[in-house]
């Protein structure tokens, strides 16, 4: 053991031994059902004057049901909290001040007042039920806490987005073209073919001169628009646009554009290709403040543009970590929200001279913060203990404002620890987390462990909180396990160069980064080499399904939406540009290298039980990918199972499912590898419940 190892390890003796064990010990383990119960807290926006944020918090909804969305506001010092009334049916989202405090306007799928019911029909047995008849988000705006809301929009199609113009006197919104009347009497007939690549609908932009002024399109034709923001002058929009509607074009397409505002003229084109969310006009209207995507498509950096000479300069190029978004605090200075090692930062960076500077270390999720006129933030925070909830910056000093989950200070809750290790081939450092059992000490003896990898692979664990229907480590914690979050290359937190370290070499490197840090766990007492295992979803499935045909290290798999197969991937994802990206070209040049990398060309070499988990409607990572890694299994003879869920796309929404999700996982781990605690310490009511899919 290296001198630095062992001195963590020494570091890590004392904090265990510093908490108070049977304090630990006395809550209850987290069941699926508790996880899943969670609500979910999103897009706080603070008030231009800041004294107020508002935000959205997500329940989980009825059967078959996503999640239901309502906007609240949270006041800071002294200042009133209070909720947008709403219908008990509506879902709203998305709320946005008006630049004067005085209005808060929103996305809801509410009807009008007096409107009449939609009439129930029975859906077809070819699309999913209430598919058309949909409600569709529309813009409503309220003036005061308790007052009625206005609606501002009716747009056929709904919106998804929209932004108050500087003076507040007009607003301008993404809303999707409605089929013609054409089109739907072709789709009645039963004569709706569709032609691939031949879009008829777009996301358009429109600006509506309030309070009743007509919306006029200002987006160039047969163009989809993802983002919109205005110039401060309040006579230009930078949109972002791409050729076709879909998620490739979205993230890896996209280009920015500048309109008129007032008819739409394309005034101008800018180079390269942007990712994330709006781009940021400066204070002065001259620059442009957004995320340009590299040549590969894996990695971002921050960038400022001077639209006059097309000027481009990266915001604090020296930072060691990954940039995941920014703010204008002034004509000269940014707030930049990113990842370093295992924590999420804020930076004050300068526009375009390179200096940068720490602002806080705080856990906070991607990219959910904004900013007031004094430059006070309010952003997503979180605890190793504490879900995410709104959290205000000031100066340095960070503090909690809301409190949506108390129900979590009840729970057995495991306890973080950051690990560092380097690759044993090419000396890279890696950072990864470990959860322990609430209470556990190095005394107690080394733990059955699961290694989760996340998906991605440029995504990355961190030091907040991870209880969700896709974090499992603070769920399989409280049960007696422990469970390793390793980042290895591909993943963010060490800038971009580590991000684009994975290129054309999945299940190499990266997979090594990760037997490295098992090592590592191994070698402090933490995981016992006899019981482990290894897990996740998306590209975490498939690390996990690389790592049972590759290595004799692990005693079972969960593999969760996994891709088994590159070759096939590469041609059905619905991101037909994300593998090319990744393995440096066509797949069709690249076959060999694909088919070498993929997890079903070693399946005869899987020897231990594997848990298969996939929605039917996943586009993303298309379901075969996980059928044919089961039925490859099963041909060989090796323990499988496959559950498939219904409705169901990459992510998850429907509460009963992703319960279903978690209890599955705990239940495979209790039986692989059994714990103390073990299934004494799930109540029966908690047992899987039937499977909406199953394979046995």
């Amino acid at each position: 053991m290296s001198t630095a190892m062992a001195w963590r390890a020494a570091a890590c003796l004392a904090l265990w031994a510093a908490v108070p064990v049977a304090a630990a010990q006395s809550a209850r383990p987290i069941m699926p059902a508790d996880v899943v119960a969670l609500k979910e807290v999103d897009d706080p926006q603070i008030a231009p004057d800041g004294k107020a944020v508002a935000y959205v918090v997500a329940t989980p909804g009825p059967a078959r049901k996503p999640p239901k969305d309502r906007v609240r506001v949270v006041g800071i010092d002294g200042a009133p909290s209070w909720q947008v009334d709403a219908p008990e049916a509506a879902s709203e989202n998305h709320p946005r001040w008006s630049p004067d405090g005085r209005r808060l306007a929103f996305l809801s799928d509410r009807k009008p007042p007096g409107a009449a019911p939609a009439p129930v029909a029975a859906p077809s047995a070819d699309k999913a039920e209430g598919e058309d008849d949909a409600p569709k988000q529309q813009l409503w705006v309220v003036d005061a806490p308790g007052a009625a809301a206005q609606r501002l929009s009716d747009a056929p199609g709904g919106l998804s987005d929209f932004a108050w113009s500087p003076d507040g006197q007009s607003i301008a919104w993404l809303a999707r073209q409605a089929p013609s009347a054409q089109q739907k009497a072709r789709t009645k007939a039963g004569d709706d073919a569709i032609e691939v690549d031949h879009p008829r609908e777009f996301n358009q932009a429109w600006v509506k001169r309030l309070p009743d002024g007509a919306p006029v399109a200002v987006s160039p034709p047969q163009q989809e628009v993802s983002a919109l923001s205005w110039a401060p002058d309040g006579r230009r929009l930078a949109l972002r646009v791409a050729d076709r509607p879909g998620l490739n074009e979205h993230w890896n397409r996209a280009r920015l554009v500048i309109v008129d505002a007032g008819d739409g003229r394309l005034l101008k084109t800018l180079p390269g290709t942007v990712g994330g969310e709006a781009a940021q006009w400066s204070p002065d209207g001259t620059r442009l403040l957004y995320r340009e995507q590299s040549a590969s498509k894996m990695a971002y950096r921050l960038v400022v543009r001077t639209l006059a000479d097309d000027r481009v300069c990266e915001v604090a190029p020296g930072w060691p970590g990954t940039p995941w978004g920014g703010r204008w605090r002034d004509a000269h200075t940014v707030v930049v929200q990113g990842l370093q090692g295992m924590d999420a930062q804020f930076l004050q960076a300068g526009a375009c001279d390179g200096r940068w500077k720490p602002l806080a270390q705080v856990q906070a999720p991607w990219q959910a913060f904004s900013v007031a006129q004094d430059g006070t933030v309010a952003f997503l925070g979180q605890g190793t203990h504490q879900p995410s909830e709104v959290w205000l910056l000031r100066g340095r000093r960070a503090r909690a404002l809301t409190d949506t989950n108390p129900q979590v200070a009840g729970w057995s809750l495991g306890r973080l620890q950051t690990l560092t290790w380097h690759n044993t081939h090419d000396g890279r450092t890696v950072h990864g987390e470990v959860v322990l059992p609430p209470g556990w000490t190095p005394a107690d003896g080394p733990l059955p462990t699961l290694v989760q990898i996340h998906g991605g692979p440029a995504w990355a664990w961190w030091s907040g909180w991870l209880g969700s229907w896709h974090d499992w480590a603070q769920m399989l914690a409280s049960h007696g396990y422990a469970v390793l979050l390793p980042n290895p290359r591909g993943s963010e937190g060490q800038g971009a160069a580590f991000t684009e370290a994975i290129r054309s070499d999945w299940g190499g490197g990266d997979f090594q980064d990760v037997l490295d840090g098992v090592d590592l766990a191994v070698a402090q007492g933490i995981a016992d080499p006899q019981r482990l295992a290894i897990g996740g979803w998306s590209y975490g499935g498939y690390l996990a399904a690389w790592a049972v045909g590759h290595s004799d290290r692990f005693r079972t798999a969960i593999v969760g939406a996994g891709v088994t197969d590159l070759y096939t991937m590469a041609l059905t994802t619905d991101v037909l540009d994300f593998l090319p990206g990744y393995f440096d070209g066509n797949p069709l040049d690249r076959r060999a290298l694909l088919d070498a990398r993929s997890p079903l060309r070693a399946a005869n070499d899987v020897h231990v039980p594997v848990l298969v988990l996939h929605g039917q409607a996943d586009e993303r990572v298309p379901t075969f990918q996980g059928e044919a890694f089961y039925r490859a299994l099963r041909f060989n003879g090796t323990p499988a199972e496959l559950t498939l869920y219904p409705r169901t796309t990459h992510w998850p929404q429907e509460q009963a499912l992703r319960r279903d999700i978690l209890q599955r996982v705990l239940d495979w781990m209790q039986t692989q590898l059994p714990t103390a605690a073990g299934a004494a310490s799930v109540p029966a009511s908690e047992s899987a419940p039937t499977p909406a899919h199953a394979k046995p």
